[in-house]
């Protein structure tokens, strides 16, 4: 499927394949009739080299975390597990470790728009405030990707340099650390680009309001990103090709940033929408869809019974695709918090095996059903040509 080919390769917010797949979605609705605007926008674009720790003559590899600041030197090293330890360390241009409660799980970017919540404000606000000279996260796996170790700190507007070192080897160094000076180089670099959101939109005579589908075409850094989301963007333009209705506007989003620590391409739309005054009466958002071996999972959001009747026989009639669990992390969340009908689709085993290969190198088209694109794309057509709406 040249779609998912033409996206399934690197392309976080701003880099130059960012910015061709950017260009490539716009001419691609053009020929399908859909008027295109491309609103700019600032972006940090990150790189790194190796980094390590030097510990007895050894050198441990690092994993930069994206966006981090750099640093060389040499520092006494602090170590603490917990929020309360946390408020009590004086370490003050030292090099602190962060363990157990601290780098269980990733923080979210500090000020993020749609959900920041109070326990991770507290640590990057207790850390800021202590500002140690780096910060080196004691990490391993997460339920949420496939990284490992995982980056605890993914913010270009935290400005302690920072990377993660696997908790399996943390605890036959430990002693070589606490209170010692150890040499560290975090090797990073951020430079700022220009990319792009765009919105392609079709609209109707006398439209009786907007459907919105919506995927995000950006990737993290390092990965094919193919299920996150190349499946889903493609499912969203090959469902622009097949929509008929002549009752809806329709805006097709190719959001670009959520998977950026600032996602200003989704705060464009909800700016654009705000200036022009117009509602949205449904969005459909694609993430991680058409895993090999999985079907496709859909989840509605603030439907009337009527209508959600109406969405089940749509579902029952329609091939491989199945009642999904609902969750937030990705573009719809807004929508859905603000009353707006949504649908999320994505693969109906994203939790129990799929996350596991996102976002790191091990996302490639090989993990990708086209099949289950197709049928993705058809249900898409199928809701946004028959659906009513009160």
């Amino acid at each position: 499927m040249e779609l998912l080919t033409r996206i399934a390769k690197p392309r976080p917010a701003g880099t130059v394949q960012n910015r061709e797949i950017t260009d490539y979605i716009g001419s691609y609705l053009e020929n399908l009739g859909y008027e295109t605007r491309k609103l700019p926008f600032n972006c940090k674009v990150w790189e790194s080299q190796d980094s390590y720790l030097m510990i007895g003559g050894n050198k441990l590899t690092l994993h930069v975390n994206p966006f981090s600041e750099s640093f060389t030197g040499t520092r006494r090293a602090i170590l603490v597990r917990n929020l309360e330890e946390l408020e009590r360390v004086e370490c003050n241009d030292k090099i602190l470790f962060l363990t157990e409660d601290l780098a269980k799980e990733p923080l979210q970017p500090k000020n993020y728009p749609f959900y920041y919540p109070d326990e991770h404000k507290a640590i990057i606000d207790c850390l800021e405030e202590k500002t140690p000279c780096a910060i080196i996260a004691v990490t391993g796996e997460t339920s949420m990707s496939g990284l490992k170790p995982f980056p605890l700190i993914e913010d270009g507007n935290f400005h302690i340099p920072v990377a993660s070192l696997d908790k399996e080897i943390f605890p036959e160094i430990e002693g070589e650390v606490r209170g010692k000076e150890i040499d560290l180089s975090i090797v990073s670099k951020n430079s700022i680009e220009t990319a792009h959101q765009l919105i392609a939109s079709k609209k109707v005579s006398d439209p009786k309001g907007t459907i919105a589908i919506c995927a995000h075409m950006d990737s993290k850094y390092n990965t094919d990103g193919a299920l996150d989301n190349a499946s889903g963007a493609a499912a969203m333009l090959l469902a622009a090709k097949g929509i008929e209705t002549n009752s809806y506007n329709i805006d097709i989003l190719p959001f670009n940033s959520e998977e950026y620590y600032d996602p200003q391409g989704e705060l464009i739309y909800l700016k654009d929408l705000e200036k022009e005054e117009k509602e949205i009466s449904l969005l459909i958002n694609i993430d991680t869809v058409a895993h090999v071996g999985s079907k496709v999972a859909v989840a509605y959001f603030n439907f009337k019974e009527k209508e959600q009747l109406k969405l089940d026989k749509i579902m029952n009639t329609s091939t491989n695709i199945v009642s999904g669990q609902p969750w937030y992390a990705g573009d719809h969340a807004p929508f859905v918090f603000g009353g707006t009908r949504c649908i999320l689709i994505s693969a109906s085993d994203l939790f129990e095996g799929c996350l596991s290969y996102t976002h790191c190198p091990n996302d490639t088209i090989d993990l990708v059903d086209e099949k289950l694109i197709e049928d993705a794309a058809e249900y898409i057509c199928k809701v946004v040509n028959d659906i009513v709406l009160a």
